[in-house]
């Protein structure tokens, strides 16, 4: 449960006067799941692909925890923080707290709209969330094969020094704009300077069990000088009666020489059937065609889930990653499991996962 706090001591080097006048909400996630992941080629060498791997762990997903607030300036205008961090809730990392900072920044929101600086998702990886059957840093995550391209490219990004600006909500329909400029100096004096600048935008309708999204997103000299790789989704979700049923396709550029590029196509069909406290969602994901050959895969994810309320659900998950088999030139799909795979990711390999967890929000 949210709870609206004044004069909270979140940040003890506030003053007293400062926080009696902010609105500030604590919020945050614990997510946890023990599962068990399979990877059936556990090498990059020939011979090291007929070994296996397994490990069991308890997994902490993307638990976390955050602090927001406003204050308000008259004329229906308001100044916006957040501060969010990702919890190493299972300790294996060490980190606690500061497992890794998620959306955190400041801005203004009115009539106009918000504005936002700081580290936050792009507008592009947002079109997905809504038919995501898990968060998007897990093993069963649609989003290992979804926003990715055959040679390691993620689009599925919460990018970091950028500024973002959200339209008022007309009706359903709302649009997203981020610009990250090149935070590293740029040699001016360098014949082929880059400029590693990255631009998302994004058109979203949701209303009436409708929800449409279109995004975007081109990243300057991110692979090499004087290239822009870009990549671009459409994303459709209609709820009926307890089900729901989403689907995405997207094209991805990837450069990958200074004058060759390919484009890999991604697909996936996704739906959720609810019945009372229980559901079944189902999810099937392919990185296929692109210029080099079986360079893609395919990703299906089983999710069965129980919630006990409207904070608090539990689930058992079961997910399948298929890598194209490698050729004899030696191509072959390298796709993995974000979350990690045991002993590394070889050419062609299949990996798998199951689980059962738990995720408590408040």
């Amino acid at each position: 449960m949210q709870k609206k706090l004044i004069a909270l001591a979140v940040a003890a080097a506030l003053t007293t006067p400062a926080l009696a006048m902010a609105d500030v909400t604590v919020y945050g996630k614990a997510f946890l799941d023990v599962e068990s992941v399979n990877n059936d080629q556990a090498g990059t060498l020939p011979a090291a692909r007929l070994l296996k791997s397994n490990a069991t762990r308890v997994a902490t997903n993307a638990s976390r925890l955050g602090v927001k607030g406003s204050e308000d300036l008259g004329d229906n205008l308001k100044a916006i923080f957040q501060y969010e961090v990702q919890m190493d809730a299972n300790g294996v990392g060490g980190n606690g707290l500061g497992n890794g900072t998620r959306n955190s920044g400041i801005g203004m929101e009115g009539d106009f709209g918000k504005v936002i600086v700081g580290r936050w998702d792009s507008p592009y990886k947002v079109v997905h969330n809504s038919v995501e059957l898990f968060d998007n840093a897990t093993v069963f995550s649609a989003t290992n094969v979804v926003g990715r391209s055959a040679n390691g490219k993620n689009y599925n990004n919460r990018q970091s020094s950028m500024i973002q600006y959200w339209t008022p909500k007309m009706g359903g329909f709302q649009a997203a704009l981020m610009y990250a400029p090149d935070a590293a100096p740029t040699v001016i004096a360098a014949a082929a300077a880059a400029g590693k600048t990255i631009l998302a935008l994004s058109g979203t309708y949701d209303q009436d069990g409708i929800y449409a999204g279109l995004g975007y997103e081109s990243r300057t000299d991110q692979s090499f000088v004087n290239t822009t790789d870009s990549a671009m989704r459409l994303t459709g979700k209609y709820t009926f009666g307890p089900a729901w049923i989403g689907a995405t396709v997207e094209s991805v550029k990837t450069n990958t020489a200074p004058a060759v590029s390919y484009t890999q196509n991604i697909y996936e069909l996704v739906g959720q059937y609810n019945i009372d406290a229980n559901f079944i969602g189902l999810s099937y994901a392919k990185a296929g065609k692109s210029n080099v050959a079986n360079t893609g895969a395919s990703q299906v994810s089983l999710k069965l889930g129980h919630n006990f309320s409207k904070k608090v659900e539990g689930f058992i998950a079961y997910t399948q990653l298929k890598n194209d088999a490698v050729t004899v030139a030696g191509t072959g799909g390298t796709y993995a499991l974000s979350a990690g795979t045991p002993y590394g990711i070889a050419l062609g390999s299949t990996q798998s996962a199951f689980g059962a967890g738990m995720s408590m929000s408040f």
